[in-house]
């Protein structure tokens, strides 16, 4: 039998990991929510800081920095005085706790906002710190085209404006909101007008808890404000998108395995590969989590794209065999989702690029266009194009193709690899010098991406830096303990590979 803690204003129910305030479940991280668990249980006494350690951090050797900000953390959430600080001794919950069995609860219900599949967002009209009539017409502006751009992110619901816009003018919170629309996330803004300048302010707020999540600022000079509006918008959106991506995930985690959904295992695809690179085991990871997202929803298209898209990369960077059985999937699942769902922009973009990853050029590059018809802002889909410009021999053309997608979305979760990609095609037209700088970019977005490291080694060696080189490559395989050469001469070329033979043993 569960029991669950009540205490002010507080619920916490250990096995479904929830702590609602009011009734409303709040963002917690799990070391602070096993934190606070730890303190629940030994409230009857003052627990030392070694016992907290030894319960919350096991088998780990940590410092008691982590356990102050941990704490910390918990007293923003609970109150100051809910936890006290017994100096020498350690720690004791000081709030009055009253502990009842669920079966004594009867039947319990999270609000609406909790019981929500799929992620909801909601923008709610932006504040005018202004009087001039024009700024109150361009803060609905953006507004509305943050709406029509959020509504085209996948995985996630929109609210629309006429609900999302009723509360205009009342004086409600965002906890409030969350109740009444049913949403996991509300973004909110301002704009200001602070002489010649316009300052847009924009937040994504935890609907529950009410948490700022993210916050961006732009400033646009007044005379430039209404020609560019959709630019800010657009602008908003590329800070706005992987900060809804990382709360989702974020969300995922804390759920219990039978309650994810087809969105769900969607997002733990991308999180694999966001949280720990390109490698073998995250793509594995994130190829397995699209096949159980589509057993779910088999008429989800967008999980058939990614998991064709995935499938072709991983065979043409070495981690799949290059197996007849395979290609026929990726291209099944390819055509399966663009017949499912040909007016999305994502999906098209995905399908396409693996149409043509899997020798489907032509089409590829047809499915590609169509993308972009419907979504100009569709980064994927710019980079796959400009890559298979530059296969197909324009190379120009393909480079400042790509580097239009990677600039239009400027903090997304792929530009590791896209950028490494593009330092690949720069290496094999002797662009060494920018060849150099998009593989250090691209290792410094994606720490743990070994190939960024094989470019640049590569690139190091043509240029005669033999040491470097060697150390870079070092790193590579570091990174990858079963890195081959053979893997290599896939995915930089044999010349590459063969260079990386002859320092490959003095890096062991």
């Amino acid at each position: 039998m569960q029991d669950h803690y009540h205490f002010d204003r507080f619920e916490v129910r250990p096995a479904e990991r929830l702590l609602l305030v009011n009734g409303v479940p709040t963002v917690v991280g799990a070391r602070a929510f096993d934190l606070l668990l730890c303190l629940l249980a030994h409230r009857d006494r003052v627990i030392s800081k070694g016992e907290i350690l030894e319960i919350v951090w096991p088998g780990l050797v940590v410092e008691e920095n982590n356990l102050s900000v941990q704490i910390s953390t918990l007293r923003k959430l609970l109150g100051s005085n809910a936890i006290s600080t017994i100096p020498g001794r350690g720690y004791r919950f000081s709030l009055d706790v009253r502990q009842v069995s669920v079966s004594q609860q009867g039947d319990t219900h999270l609000p609406r906002a909790a019981a929500v599949a799929k992620p909801t967002i909601a923008v709610l009209p932006f504040t005018v710190l202004s009087d001039d009539p024009h700024i109150n017409f361009l803060a609905d502006g953006l507004a509305e085209d943050v709406i029509a751009l959020l509504a085209r992110v996948p995985g996630f619901l929109l609210i629309s404006r006429a609900s999302s816009f009723a509360f205009r003018g009342h004086d409600v919170t965002v906890p409030e909101v969350a109740l009444q629309l049913g949403v996991r996330f509300v973004v909110e803004g301002s704009v200001r007008l602070n002489n010649d300048t316009l300052r847009i302010s924009t937040q994504l707020i935890d609907a529950a808890s009410g948490h700022v999540l993210w916050s961006g600022r732009f400033d646009r000079r007044r005379d430039q404000a209404v020609d560019l509006q959709e630019d800010i918008a657009r602008g908003i959106i590329s800070e706005l998108e992987p900060e809804l991506t990382r709360a989702e995930i974020a969300h995922i985690r804390r759920q219990r395995p039978e309650n994810q959904d087809a969105w769900a295992h969607y997002h733990q695809a991308i999180g694999s590969i966001a949280l720990q690179g390109w490698g073998r085991e995250a793509m594995a990871e994130a190829r397995s989590q699209l096949q159980k997202s589509v057993a779910l929803d088999p008429a989800f298209g967008l999980g058939h794209a990614h998991y064709a898209l995935l499938t072709a990369l991983s065979m043409n960077i070495g981690l799949l065999p290059d197996d007849a059985s395979l290609v026929a999937g990726a291209l099944g699942a390819a055509n399966y989702a663009i017949e499912l769902d040909d007016g999305s922009s994502e999906v098209l973009g995905y399908a396409g690029c693996a149409l043509c990853d899997l020798g489907q050029h032509a089409r590829g590059v047809e499915v590609l266009h169509q993308a972009l018809e419907i979504d100009p802002s569709n980064a994927q889909a710019h980079v796959a194009l400009g890559a298979s410009l530059v296969l197909t021999g324009k190379l120009e053309a393909g480079i400042e193709k790509m580097r239009f997608g990677m600039k239009i979305s400027p903090r997304d979760r792929r530009l590791g690899f896209w950028g490494w990609a593009l330092g690949t095609f720069l290496f094999r037209a002797s662009r060494l010098d920018e060849a150099l700088v998009e593989a250090r970019t691209s290792s410094r977005r994606d720490p743990k991406f070994h190939f960024a490291r094989v470019l640049e080694a590569a690139v190091l060696d043509r240029q005669g830096h033999l040491v470097d080189a060697g150390a870079s490559l070092a790193i590579a395989r570091q990174l990858c303990t079963t890195l081959t050469l053979n893997e290599i001469a896939l995915t930089h070329g044999r010349r590459v590979s063969e260079r990386m033979a002859l320092l490959w043993n003095s890096v062991t």
